[in-house]
C-alpha cells in the first residue's frame, strides 16, 4: 500500500480570505497560495471589504 500526500489543501466548501489591506502586487502570491486542484479563485467585494474566494468546481 502506498500513501500519497497532497502538497496543497483541498477545500470542500468555499473559503474567503480578507485581502482588503493587501497590496495589489502581492495578490498573485495570495492567489497561488490559496489555489487548490479543481478550484476557481476570484475576488469578491462585500461591504467595503475585498475577499479572495476559493470555490471548488466539482
Amino acid at each position: 500500500m502506498s500513501a500519497v500526500t497532497a502538497d496543497r489543501p483541498r477545500y470542500a466548501t468555499p473559503t474567503r480570505v480578507d485581502v482588503t489591506e493587501c497590496r495589489t502586487d502581492r495578490l498573485p502570491d495570495r492567489v497561488r497560495a490559496n489555489r487548490v486542484d479543481g478550484s476557481e479563485v476570484h475576488l469578491e467585494r462585500r461591504g467595503g471589504r475585498t475577499f479572495l474566494v476559493t470555490r471548488p468546481t466539482e
